[in-house]
């Protein structure tokens, strides 16, 4: 049977979840089939801390490293990325369980006692097995191999303790059928087919302040088909810089404006479309579905 993640031919642009708020919590083992569905953490935790999230209007996923067999070190370590353009910021943290997530005011991270602000962002590979098993099957290969290879390129500066992991396998990020997705925190840009190879050119470039265009499913601070229309402006323009959009406004229901940092400004249309293109499975076991695209045109 064909894996969902084997058909190349879907576009990429407008399939990245919408967040601008993450909590990534370090939780090794048991992920179930959804973070927060109890089976990791038990009904009463997980509706808690499903509760809490949504208070604060904030994406959760469980991370652990690359090889890390299972065992969480010293606690569990936190990520906080705030996704927002032009307020990005990544913070970290170290909880003794993860119930204590619920005493944390995630919406103001820099308040939290012991958080420290990362200036070098963090990768997020989908690993999600239990999910989808292309997630375990391609992401954690891609993981490893950018663990070390994000571990030797960087700057040489000595990490804090709760921050020594610049790469980490990650729960469902949406978009199995992409697999390996990527997703760069503070920013939330979100790739899809990201092999090894694109994975350290994407990394490579992130580190530099900058975006991979070819790969680019969207940034999570926007609607999906914002998302779409941010993507093909940068296309059509190469605005290759993490910071050359800064916003995507609706101004109909199918036309966006894309801001960018110079001052201009774009009007596109997106429009959410059948595709002719085989019928396929969105994720590993479920029947064929026909394949719906954004189709973005600059005005």
């Amino acid at each position: 049977m064909t894996a969902c993640s084997d058909f190349f031919d879907e576009p990429l642009p407008g399939t990245a979840l919408e967040a601008t708020l993450w909590v990534c919590v370090e939780f090794s083992h048991g992920w179930g089939h959804d973070a927060l569905d109890g089976h990791a953490l038990g009904e009463e935790l997980a509706s808690q801390i499903k509760a809490h999230m949504n208070a604060h209007n904030a994406r959760f996923q469980f991370i652990r490293e690359p090889g890390s067999g299972g065992q969480d070190s010293g606690g569990h370590r936190v990520l906080i990325a705030e996704s927002t353009p032009g307020h990005e910021a990544l913070y970290a943290t170290t909880i003794g369980s993860v119930s204590d997530l619920l005493s944390l005011d995630v919406s103001h991270p820099e308040t939290i006692p012991g958080a420290t602000t990362l200036d070098s962002p963090v990768a997020l590979i989908c690993t999600h097995g239990k999910r989808d098993v292309c997630c375990a099957l391609k992401g954690r290969p891609v993981a490893a191999l950018l663990s070390q290879h994000a571990s030797g390129s960087s700057d040489g500066a000595d990490a804090p303790e709760t921050t020594s992991a610049r790469v980490w396998e990650t729960s469902h990020t949406g978009g199995h059928r992409f697999a390996p997705a990527m997703i760069v925190l503070p920013w939330g840009f979100t790739y899809g087919r990201a092999g090894a190879q694109a994975a350290r050119q994407i990394w490579d470039l992130a580190v530099d302040g900058q975006v991979e265009l070819d790969l680019l499913r969207g940034r999570s601070a926007f609607s999906k088909p914002g998302q779409a229309a941010e993507v093909a402006v940068r296309s059509r323009f190469h605005l290759t810089g993490v910071a050359d959009v800064v916003a995507v406004e609706n101004t109909s229901e199918t036309v966006f404006r894309v801001v960018c940092a110079d001052g201009s400004a774009h009007s596109v249309e997106v429009v959410q479309t059948a595709s002719d293109l085989p019928a396929r499975p969105a994720t590993c076991g479920k029947g064929d579905k026909k394949v719906k695209v954004f189709r973005a045109t600059l005005l």
